[in-house]
Order: structure tokens, then sequence, then C-alpha cells
């Protein structure tokens, strides 16, 4: 079986998700270190253009966005599962911390730590939210109206694991919980403000200190180079081909695959399958050669170009 692959980089709470996902498995993996902004120029030869943070390689197969993520490591790795509570709890929990709750947390992050990071960081930002300049005083001032936001929302987080045992799917940590960990796990790092705020809730950092003992499975250092080599060397793994669709989609179109929230930089490719789950497109880097890109339905747009 192929090595898994992750590109990160430390300070990620949605690579902190998958971290921790492979620690609940007690899988072994390879860890290559990515740049927190742009240029990344050893990931693009993988990814096509997408630029977020995580992926998970797997040989020739890149996997985009920890929803999918989480999937692709339950297929291939079933015991023990990540679906503790069922799929239905772990999407209804995303809804709430990877939307409402997440981005509170971002703008209070941002805001409260503005002049400590530096502008390239906010420049890259700015730019992946489709804004043209970074207003720094802008962010700054948001922060106490994000704050408001933010404390209703740990509230109702709070209350949700007041009756959990221990874990908000029973007795076993699953993707839920990992989903929620992940934005309080960004609050508690981003200083002592974000703890703070933490500290109130003891329902919150006894469920956080519950998730950080899963731990993160067992790493080893891999470098971007040797990534790309493994690609090279791979070839993708078949794919279940493109189901009927609404959209009408086939086989062998050629596409690109955009995510609507932000970041919208386009994979073009051949679409390779389709499921009304998953996207997967074909494409050829003159670095890493034939590699296929795998994305969820949900989050993502296709549109049609123009053949040659």
């Amino acid at each position: 079986m192929s090595d898994l692959i992750l590109h990160h980089y430390g300070m990620s709470p949605f690579a902190e998700k998958v971290r921790l996902m492979l620690g609940l498995k007690g899988l072994e993996w390879r860890s290559v270190d990515i740049p927190n902004v742009m240029p990344k120029p050893d990931l693009m030869p993988l990814t096509g253009g997408y630029r977020k943070t995580p992926v998970l390689q797997v040989g020739a197969d890149i996997y985009c966005d920890t929803k999918l993520i989480a999937e692709e490591l339950e297929r291939r790795h079933p015991e023990p599962t990540l679906m503790a509570g069922g799929v239905g709890l772990a999407q209804a929990v995303s809804g709430m911390a990877e939307n409402a709750l997440f981005w509170a947390v971002a703008g209070f992050v941002m805001g409260t730590n503005a002049d400590r990071m530096p502008a390239a960081f906010h420049e890259d930002r700015a730019k992946m939210r489709g804004a043209s300049s970074v207003n720094i005083d802008k962010l700054k001032a948001a922060a106490p109206m994000q704050l408001e936001q933010l404390r209703p929302q740990l509230a109702w987080s709070a209350d949700l694991l007041r009756n959990a045992t221990p874990f908000l799917g029973g007795d076993e940590p699953g993707l839920a919980d990992l989903t929620l960990y992940h934005a309080l796990w960004f609050l508690r790092n981003a200083g002592g403000k974000g703890r703070a705020e933490l500290d109130v809730h003891p329902e919150l950092t006894g469920f956080m200190e519950r998730i950080a003992a899963i731990g993160h499975g067992t790493s080893q250092d891999m470098s971007s180079a040797e990534a790309l080599s493994v690609a090279a060397a791979a070839t993708p793994d078949e794919t279940t081909g493109v189901a009927e669709n609404a959209e009408g989609w086939q086989a062998g179109d050629k596409v690109s695959v955009t995510p609507t929230d932000y970041a919208r930089d386009p994979v073009v490719g051949t679409l390779d399958a389709y499921n009304g789950q998953r996207i997967a497109v074909r494409r050829t880097d003159e670095q890493v050669g034939e590699v296929v890109v795998h994305f969820p339905r949900v989050g993502f747009a296709i549109r049609a170009m123009k053949q040659n």
C-alpha cells in the first residue's frame, strides 16, 4: 500500500484536523512541510492550482479538502472508524464549526494579532478572499464585533458537550469531534485572549484535552522533492467513472474545478470520475506526469472548458 503523504504546515487548523484523523486511526504517514502563503512551487505540480491546506497524496492520487480526506482515510483504513455517531452528525457539526464558528474565530484571531503577522501573510489571505488589498486597521477594528459573534457560539458548543459521553457521538471520538476541535484549537493557539474565551467553558477545555490526547499517529518527515518523485513514479488508481447526473457531465469532459467559498484557483483537466459525492480530474504536469486530483462535490463548482 502506498504511503500516506500529508502536505501541511504546523499552524494550519484544518491540517490539525487531519493530523488527528491519522492519530485516531493509528496510522503511519509522511509529513511534507509547505509554505503557509503562496507561492507553493512544489505543491502546484500535484494539485494543478488548488492551494488550500492540507492536501493528502497517495502515490499519484491527490486528495483535496478535509471532508474528502476523511472519506478516503475511512475507505482505505476502515477501523477504527472516523464516523462515530454517524456521517450525519459529522456533517451537521461541520456545518457549524467550519462556517460561522470558524470565521468568527478567524476574524477575532486576525484582528487581535494583526500587528504580529507578516505583511506577506495578510496580503496572501486578502487574495484568498478575493480582495485587491489588505486593510490592517479594518481587521483590527472588526475584532470586537467578531468576538461578539464568537461568544454565543462557544456557549452553544459547550452546551453540545455538556451531556457528551465523553464525545459528541458517544464513547468514542469521531470526525464530529475533530471538526469542532480544530476551530477551538485555532482560538487557543492565538494567544492569551483566545484562551481566556475558552477558559470560561470547562466543557470546552475538558473536551480539548480529550481530543489532544489522541495524538497524530506516527509521522516521518519527507521533502517536497521526494513527494514529487513519488507521484512521478506512480500510476493513479482506477476510478469508478462518471455516473448519470443532473448536470450532464460525461467522462472525458474538459473541466475546471474550484472551491465555492474562497481561494477559487481553478484546477483544469479531464473529468475522470463523478458520482454525486466526489469529483476526480485527470491532468498531466511536466514534473510529475499524470495525476488524478480528487475533490468532494459539495463545496466545489465544475465548469466546462473549451476543448482544444
